[in-house]
């Protein structure tokens, strides 16, 4: 089913509800949030006394947090224990989030304190929360932060990960809109330039948000993808009856808290501008953690398939299919498939050694050996937003892979090992002043099982490579969840 299906019932859930919103934000634009609020079909409440707030948060629809002025921290801070205690869903908008120290600790504690249902902010606000960095201008996203058909993708996976380490929908407003879940990203081209030219339609968009969630709190990804489209319809619908009044911004914002509270989903559906982006999962130090690669040669009469799911399903990072034996037909049914899987529990999963067949599947990426880079552009076959990995078993060579454009390297063998029977063992020193000649995430691989794997502790890997030690066993899946439990003791500080 599309999402914008979903908008007739979101929509009529918030009418026939009448979610109660507390919204804590600022002063300079509490009474739109709480009029755009009403012309959804809510009910306001801008409780923010810090005595009076977690009462009340305990017992509204949902709440909503503006950092637009900074008065209210504290209460924000009441409020949203109450309201996760209660099971209440929390929104934050972070207005200029990185512009001063004060809002930088402010948001940080907000975030390491409550559990937020949705974040909603600028292109700046949002880089600033998921990478420590973002410029600002005042409340404005900065030109370099601007999204563009050219970068969208590139802030949709961005969300994405700020989604998986929050929890929360991420929202990001621009000329396109962005909306990530963990594992679902869309973009929404509605909306008009003069929405940017009135004082705020961001908070008015994140006080909607409240409205929304309040009144389909089990529905969040929904709820917020059709309160950003609304928004922006009537943003749309707005711009065109201020030009028929050849009026300006003042009118403008009228029209738009009109267009909240008439327009029907109907108008809503017709006019959404919505893409659902198929991001490729990426490498990072995370995934590395426990890097399954497949080996047909132990499955018994059991499916390569079954196999992997129960390895994804009880906790492996990462998905490496390796195949020497298959032709190229029976490859690539087998790849599109392990892709899919992949899919489904958001793992990486990258193809060895064979680009057409990584491309051919969906895969989302490809790993080569060092020999098989020399006197080719890796990064030039495969695209800029496919995963690379390399293999390397040197200071030098891991060097040379990540100038190759490398995102990750394998470094190995570290132990004896059947598949590479004459590879040299690599000692922890030399695993450390690997990882510490490079910045890109590196794991290790050969013959690492659960009797060896604390060998590895203090060698500065973020994780292991493994085969056997996975599907060379009865139950895989109890392997797996063993395995992952010394990986990560492994790699405790």
């Amino acid at each position: 089913m599309q999402i914008t299906e979903s908008f007739a019932q979101m929509m009529a859930n918030v009418k026939e509800k009448e979610p109660v919103v507390q919204a804590i934000t600022n002063f300079v634009t509490v009474n739109d949030c709480a009029n755009i609020i009403l012309a959804a079909g809510a009910s306001p409440t801008m409780a923010h006394e810090v005595d009076e707030v977690a009462e009340v948060a305990a017992v509204v629809q949902a709440l909503v947090m503006n950092m637009g002025t900074m008065e209210d921290v504290e209460a924000m801070l009441v409020a949203g224990r109450a309201a996760n205690a209660a099971d209440v869903p929390v929104i934050l908008d972070p207005v200029a989030v990185g512009a001063t120290a004060l809002r930088r600790n402010s948001g940080k504690k907000l975030l390491e304190q409550m559990r937020f249902s949705v974040i909603r902010g600028n292109a700046s606000e949002i880089k600033h929360l998921a990478m420590g960095s973002g410029s600002t201008r005042g409340v404005d996203a900065a030109q370099e932060d601007k999204i563009t058909e050219a970068n969208y993708k590139k802030f949709g996976a961005m969300a994405r990960d700020l989604a998986r380490k929050t929890g929360a929908v991420i929202a990001i407003s621009g000329v396109i809109d962005i909306i990530a879940s963990k594992d679902r990203v869309f973009a929404v081209r509605n909306g008009d330039v003069m929405m940017s030219r009135i004082t705020g339609s961001g908070c008015m968009l994140t006080a909607l948000l409240g409205a929304c969630c309040g009144g389909n709190p089990n529905h969040i990804l929904e709820a917020t993808v059709c309160a950003v489209t609304w928004m922006g319809v009537s943003g749309e619908i707005a711009r065109e009856k201020t030009d028929a009044q050849h009026a300006g911004t003042l009118t403008f914002r009228t029209h738009l808290i009109d267009a909240i509270s008439l327009v029907d989903a109907e108008a809503v559906m017709e006019r959404a501008k919505v893409e659902e982006l198929f991001l490729p999962e990426k490498a990072t130090k995370e995934s590395m953690k426990l890097y399954a690669i497949t080996d047909r040669s132990w499955l018994g009469e059991r499916t390569l398939h079954d196999v992997t799911e129960e390895i994804l399903a009880a906790g492996a990072t990462f998905l490496q299919i390796r195949e020497k034996e298959l032709d190229e037909a029976s490859f690539l049914e087998e790849a599109k498939d392990l892709a899919a899987l992949a899919k489904k529990y958001r793992v990486p999963f990258v193809v060895n050694d064979n680009i057409e067949i990584a491309k051919k599947c969906g895969a989302d990426g490809v790993h080569v050996g060092q020999t098989d880079i020399i006197g080719k552009d890796m990064r030039a076959l495969i695209g800029p937003d496919m995963i690379l990995g390399i293999s390397a078993d040197t200071v030098e060579a891991a060097q040379k892979a990540q100038e190759s454009g490398a995102d990750y390297i394998g470094v190995g063998a570290v132990f004896h090992t059947d598949t590479k029977k004459d590879a040299q063992c690599l000692s922890n020193d030399s695993l450390l002043a690997i990882c510490k000649a490079v910045h890109i995430p590196v794991v290790a691989i050969g013959g690492i099982n659960e009797e060896n794997v604390l060998q590895l502790k203090g060698s500065g890997i973020d994780g292991v490579s493994v085969i056997s030690a996975l599907y060379a066993k009865k139950q895989p899946g109890e392997a797996t969840k063993r395995l992952l439990h010394k990986v990560e003791e492994m790699l405790e500080q």
